[in-house]
């Protein structure tokens, strides 16, 4: 069996559906938002997978809940797999300000029995850090698609890892893992809970299903 990667954007959060000055740094799901993560944890048992990772954001973290219990797995998650940008209040460039984020115990709280990346500590997973630029967000996520091609594919040979990241990061990694700088306009928008399958095609990742929102119904489906 080949190794594949979902990668899989959030549900909907209150701050896709908020004007960009009245957004905060880690919003919660909204109502829609929670129907779309119920209805992605029953798509998502279609495919075998044995890892799950998500991003420290609580849309992300929340997105990934209903998906734990439906495969029956514990997510990890993840320090480094977060929105282009980190947590950050503002919305006029050359004001963001960076923003802690959710600190471990926290986490732990929320979450617990979920695997915490070790990097995230007491002073919150994005503490010391100002806004992302996306020269170097686009660093870290060739730095994730290296750790995924190297490291994951020896470690979890023919196995299945789901991520539930964001737009944006979703965008550059999946350029990162397909190794090109040019993004398809076609492949816009990267809807909410959209699935997006590789396959570990020889000594490349193959683009196998792109942006699929067949677990949503009309009604459900949002950008």
């Amino acid at each position: 069996m080949k190794n594949s990667i979902l990668l899989i954007r959030h549900a909907q959060s209150a701050n896709n559906a908020l004007p960009e000055s009245q957004r905060v740094p880690d919003p919660g799901l909204t109502d829609l938002g929670h129907r779309q993560a119920q209805r992605l944890a029953e798509g998502i048992k279609q495919f075998p997978v044995s890892q799950l990772y998500c991003s420290p954001f609580r849309r992300s973290l929340d997105t990934t809940r209903p998906c734990s219990d439906a495969l029956k797995l514990t997510p990890t998650v993840d320090s480094d797999i977060y929105e282009q940008g980190g947590c950050y209040s503002g919305h006029i460039p050359g004001q963001l300000r960076g923003a802690p984020g959710m600190n471990r115990a926290e986490l732990q709280r929320d979450y617990p029995e979920w695997q915490i990346c070790s990097t995230i500590g007491e002073q919150g997973w994005n503490h010391g850090r100002e806004y992302e630029t996306e020269h170097q967000a686009i660093q870290r996520a060739e730095r994730v698609a290296h750790r995924l091609t190297t490291r994951w594919l020896a470690e979890f040979p023919g196995e299945v890892a789901a991520l539930v990241i964001h737009a944006d990061f979703k965008r550059i990694l999946l350029m990162a893992l397909l190794g090109t700088d040019r993004w398809d306009e076609h492949w816009q928008p990267i809807y909410n809970t959209a699935v997006t399958h590789l396959e570990r095609d020889g000594n490349r990742w193959q683009l196998a299903q792109w942006n699929s929102v067949t677990h949503l119904t009309p009604e459900l489906i949002s950008d």
